[in-house]
């Protein structure tokens, strides 16, 4: 049924605004730009709507016969325009996106919604351009589908400034210069002094990570800022004042292996918090096991099954190298009914189950130490955890 002129009217208001038509090669561009953005599979144009919209758009002198407008059409369909497939039906016409399909451009719209490193200013302009990449029709249904629970949004090109200050200094072999700092009760930032009494750390950058929607440098210095740790950690976001010092990078053997074993030092840590690398077994119940999956990948390998096969409640061994620090311990309180730490299993099952060639060169009594010393790290955790309500 073809569109009243009243609704060519309003469809002719969404196209952009400075379209033109005032030849035939303008015409054939304005043509492809009312199919683009004003037809899907549920919306089609018709050779008369086509001219309808062109008329209310442009005028007569703009707008063609009919006969016209379907070789146009055509000729726009033989010459193959990237990323959109234009399906000719005796119904009508209509524009399929062959790459960004509206189920992926609504999961960049989540996503752009979810950042909490853009400003509100940067997600409605990432919005509005993903929205280009889909029909009005289909922008409208994806307007009102998508919801995210709000944040506060912090400003986080001094974020992306960061990093790109700390990328040019890795690339160029320089330190960098900045000020760490924490927040107080309300919001507001105060410099951390070193144990030397300056705010100022001057340090040699070794890796970026992205953990846990954080950007963290981390640094080395034979002098260190606090703690007397020479490799830190630090949150980009709580960086102020970065630049890039005139001194060189420490081009040490340390720092060469440092950033050699980035990668494997990013995957023992937990949620970018490190500690004394563990090797421990857990008993992980067949109900829990996505759990591990999700947290350490699919290379887990298990052995030592209880319990019938396939069945929620039976069990099986793994084993894993884990940092004893807090982020793991509580990681691990939520779930520890249905994966458990034990104690190592007897020497003929380390020596010949599939973690054999991992523990070659580990004693039972190193793992059992390790099983130990974790065991009483988590208790210890949870008893803080219970110490603030002990007279309840």
């Amino acid at each position: 049924m073809a569109i009243t002129q009243s609704e060519a009217a309003a469809l002719a208001s969404l196209l952009p605004d400075d379209l033109r038509c005032s030849n035939a090669r303008e015409r054939l561009l304005c043509v492809m730009a009312i199919l683009r953005a004003l037809t899907d599979a549920d919306h089609l144009l018709s050779n008369t709507d086509l001219r309808k919209i062109l008329l209310e758009r442009f005028g007569p002198d703009a707008t063609p016969s009919e006969n016209t407008l379907a070789a146009d059409v055509h000729a726009i369909a033989e010459c193959g325009y990237p990323d959109l497939r234009l399906h000719i039906t005796p119904r009508g016409y209509w524009c399929e996106r062959t790459e960004l399909t509206p189920a992926k451009v609504r999961m960049m719209l989540n996503a752009v919604q979810a950042s909490r490193f853009l400003t509100v200013e940067q997600s409605a302009q990432l919005q509005e351009g993903l929205f280009e990449l889909v029909s009005r029709h289909q922008e409208d249904d994806l307007a009102g589908q998508v919801h995210v629970d709000q944040r506060v949004r912090k400003n986080y090109q001094q974020v992306f400034e960061t990093i790109d200050t700390v990328t040019r200094a890795l690339r160029l072999g320089k330190k960098i210069e900045f000020t760490y700092t924490y927040s107080d009760f309300g919001g507001r930032a105060h410099p951390l002094d070193g144990d030397n009494g300056s705010p100022l750390r001057v340090e040699t950058p070794i890796a970026l990570y992205f953990s846990e929607n954080n950007y963290y440098v981390e640094t080395y210095t034979p002098e260190p800022w606090r703690h007397g740790i020479e490799v830190m950690v630090s949150r980009a976001d709580r960086m102020l004042d970065v630049r890039m010092s005139e001194q060189d990078a420490d081009r040490s053997r340390k720092v060469y292996d440092l950033r050699r074993s980035a990668h494997r030092r990013m995957a023992e840590n937990f949620d970018m918090v490190s500690g004394q690398q563990r090797r421990i077994f857990f008993r992980v119940r067949s109900d829990a096991t996505n759990v591990l999956f999700d947290r350490f990948g699919f290379g887990l390998r298990f052995s030592q099954h209880e319990g019938v096969p396939g069945e929620p409640l039976s069990s099986a061994l793994t084993l894993l190298t884990v940092p004893q620090c807090f982020t793991f311990y509580r990681w691990l309180t939520p779930v520890s009914s249905r994966v458990v730490m034990c104690e190592p299993p007897a020497e003929l099952v380390l020596r010949s189950g599939p973690w054999a060639k991992a523990l070659r060169d580990v004693s039972r009594d190193e793992l059992l130490e390790d099983y130990q010393a974790m065991v009483r790290g988590f208790m210890d955790y949870l008893d803080r955890a219970r110490e603030p309500y002990a007279g309840l």
